[in-house]
């Protein structure tokens, strides 16, 4: 009962934040179609989904299942005459992808990783989605032992542009793909800069950093090297050069700290010096 009723209390709490931030997410949507200069864009359809779960738990596919479900009905519902990639299998798996960094994004207490749970993609000529996370959780040593529960609510809204599906009828992988590949990465420095902290045990690292780094390979495989750089001259951020090297510098000064921290971090330390020495970041 006591746990119950302190899941009960936070899902409460991000329930009574939905007013707040559903205007903070309609707001960056205006902000991101006008930057893109979209200026004819109507809602398909808006929804919001709260996950609650022990803060070290990660279900890549459920928690990105219900709104996968739902961008698969959009695509079906699209003009007859439009192409259709957002349906693709390819296309499902890394948008599924992206709901998982949005969503883990929110969780993270790492600035460079919190600034992500927002996201903006265009999935198809005339078709975009965006996507909005937050997350709050409660600590209870009595009721929970040493974990944290996390509340997050995942908010996502489809929208379409004649004028986008009129002017461009092309479409590649990449759309999706390169901005996902960065922010990824961004995920996983976060995850090194909290362990560093103390903000995550070595369990947590080790399971997420593992799920995060499949995901990346997933992506790498999908995007061949031509894609790949029209991708990102596209569509990734335009900091991009600056959050990587951000990335860098995170890992650097968590390398610093992990070092001293004992062997039980040697595998993140080791594991760190090789990603920087190869430019994964």
């Amino acid at each position: 009962m006591a746990a119950k009723s302190q899941i009960d209390k936070l899902q409460a709490m991000i329930l009574a934040q939905e007013t707040d931030n559903k205007a903070r997410f309609y707001a960056e949507i205006a902000g991101h179609l006008k930057d893109a200069g979209v200026t004819d864009a109507r809602e398909l359809s808006y929804s919001s989904d709260i996950k609650t779960e022990y803060t070290s738990e990660f279900s890549l596919d459920k928690i990105a299942a219900v709104v996968t479900k739902s961008l698969t009905a959009i695509a079906a519902a699209q003009n007859p005459a439009a192409q259709k990639p957002a349906m693709s299998p390819e296309a499902i798996q890394a948008y599924t992808d992206v709901v998982n960094t949005v969503a883990e994004a929110a969780k993270s207490s790492s600035t460079s990783s919190a600034s992500l749970s927002f996201s903006m993609n265009r999935l198809s000529p005339g078709l975009f989605a965006f996507l909005y996370a937050s997350s709050i959780n409660i600590k209870d040593v009595d009721t929970f032992g040493s974990e944290a529960v996390t509340a997050t609510a995942i908010y996502y809204r489809f929208m379409e542009s004649i004028d986008d599906l009129k002017s461009e009828a092309s479409f590649g992988a990449a759309v999706i793909d390169a901005k996902s590949f960065i922010n990824m990465k961004t995920i996983q420095a976060g995850l090194t800069d909290d362990l560093a902290n103390g903000k995550i045990d070595i369990d947590e690292w080790m399971k997420k950093d593992a799920q995060f780094t499949e995901a990346v390979n997933r992506t790498r495989a999908r995007l061949g090297a031509d894609s790949f750089k029209v991708g990102v001259y596209l569509f990734a951020p335009r900091q991009a050069g600056k959050e990587s090297l951000a990335n860098q510098q995170v890992v650097r000064a968590s390398i610093l700290k992990l070092s001293a921290m004992g062997a039980a971090y040697r595998h993140v330390v080791e594991t760190s010096k090789t990603r920087l020495a190869s430019s994964y970041y």
